[in-house]
Formats: C-alpha cells, sequence, structure tokens
C-alpha cells in the first residue's frame, strides 16, 4: 500500500517538475531550432521558432520594445537554465513593450521563446560580436535561488560501532552558510539588575 503511493508521489513530482511554465509553452509539433544552427546556419533557419535561456547580461529599453542580451545555457527539461562555468555565446531578444530594468535585472535568470529574426553586429566591451537575435513571443523569469554550503553532517544518529543501534533522536548540528554574505548583529541585552530585599 505504502509503496504504490510513495511511487504515485514520485511520479506525479517529476511530472510537475518537467512541466514548461505556461508563458514558454510551444504546440508539441513545433519545430525548434538550437542556438547552435541559429548562430551557424543562419539563412537556412530564418523565421523558424526557439526556445533559449540564460542570463541576463544587459537590457536596455527602447521606444517601442527592450532589448535583453542574454549570456546563452542549455534548458533543463522543465525550461530553467542549466548554468555553468562556461557558455558557448551570447543572443539578443526583443520584447514588445516597457520591462523595468530595476526587475529584468542583470544576472537574472530568464527563459525566452520566439521567432529566429537575423544575427545582429554588437559589442561586448571593446569586442565585436555577431549576436543571434529573437523576437519574444514569450518569455519567463525565474525566481532566485539562494544557494549554501554545507559544513557538516553526520548521516548516522549513534554510534553504532560502539554501542549498537537503537532509536534515538538526529541532533547532530548542521551548519549552513548562504551565498549572500548579510549579517545582521543580534541585539545586545544587558542583565537584569538583581534586587535585594
Amino acid at each position: 500500500m505504502y509503496s504504490k503511493l510513495s511511487i504515485l508521489l514520485v511520479t506525479l513530482w517529476l511530472a510537475g517538475c518537467s512541466t514548461l511554465p505556461k508563458q514558454i509553452q510551444l504546440p508539441d509539433d513545433s519545430n525548434l531550432i538550437s542556438y547552435e544552427d541559429a548562430a551557424s546556419k543562419s539563412k537556412e533557419v530564418l523565421g523558424q521558432k526557439a526556445r533559449w535561456g540564460g542570463i541576463i547580461a544587459k537590457i536596455e529599453n527602447k521606444p517601442d520594445n527592450t532589448l535583453i542580451e542574454m549570456v546563452y545555457y542549455p534548458l533543463r527539461s522543465y525550461g530553467r537554465p542549466l548554468q555553468g562555468d562556461e557558455s558557448i555565446g551570447r543572443f539578443r531578444v526583443y520584447v514588445q513593450g516597457f520591462l523595468d530594468p530595476m526587475v529584468y535585472k542583470k544576472g537574472r535568470t530568464m527563459t525566452f521563446t520566439g521567432d529566429f529574426t537575423r544575427l545582429e553586429k554588437g559589442m561586448v566591451g571593446e569586442h565585436e560580436y555577431v549576436f543571434p537575435t529573437l523576437a519574444s513571443t514569450g518569455y519567463f523569469l525565474w525566481k532566485e535561488i539562494q544557494q549554501v554550503d554545507v559544513n557538516m553532517i553526520n548521516v548516522w544518529p549513534y554510534d553504532y560501532w560502539r554501542y549498537g543501534w537503537y532509536n534515538r533522536p538526529f541532533n547532530n548540528r548542521v551548519i549552513l552558510r548562504s551565498t549572500h554574505h548579510t549579517r545582521s548583529s543580534p541585539a545586545k541585552t544587558k542583565p537584569a539588575a538583581s534586587k535585594s530585599n
């Protein structure tokens, strides 16, 4: 009974994890082009659909649309970019309307769907660069995930080799350190003065 229930829960959880957000879903029969094909065979794949994602490198509001420059990363099954130490390139996306640079800011993770329109020349610093470019038909801004470092964890709740196994509460400490180093100092309190009668 319990094993069947646990298998059902795991299946539902996996199905939920692999579902794309509604904003970046496309029909199942969509023939999506890869970033590599757009960069190398631009004339052959012009106008085709793409779903790309990455990290925002730059955002620029124009009179009628917003230009977002992205550092490309491959997508997981549920659409979130899989970040790593290396990227194969950058791309640009034009989104209709205004996107607030304080929300869609440098370093945030996004996924786009859109039509591949052209290769566009530009600059990254003082380096000339050719950007594969999308006209966005949908986008999704991913929530920031706070990563933690685990310093110590003991998986055994008791010293089996010395005392033998028996159930006992698990009281070992786990120290987590955030990647955001914001610390607040604890409030200082004075000890209450004792009253003598």
